[in-house]
């Protein structure tokens, strides 16, 4: 009678500690699922950032090239 009682008693340890197991899974599961969003979004933003960075190199260059050489070369 003992021993059914300490095999109880464990079954229901094993599953108390399975059921933390899951909701810490799921936790991690859904926190994985944020960063993936904020990762996808940080990507497009730093996509926007070089094409506007290399049209300004553009505007920059073309700019250069329109100046005249002050009077004195």
């Amino acid at each position: 009678m003992s021993n059914a009682r300490a095999a109880e008693t464990r079954i229901d340890d094993l599953e108390t500690h399975l059921a933390h197991q899951e909701a810490t899974i799921q936790d991690l599961s859904e926190t994985v699922g944020r960063q993936w969003e904020t990762i996808d979004v940080l990507k497009r933003e730093i996509n926007r950032l070089k094409d506007r960075l290399s049209a300004m190199e553009g505007e920059i260059q073309s700019a250069q090239s329109d100046e005249r050489p002050p009077p004195h070369y």
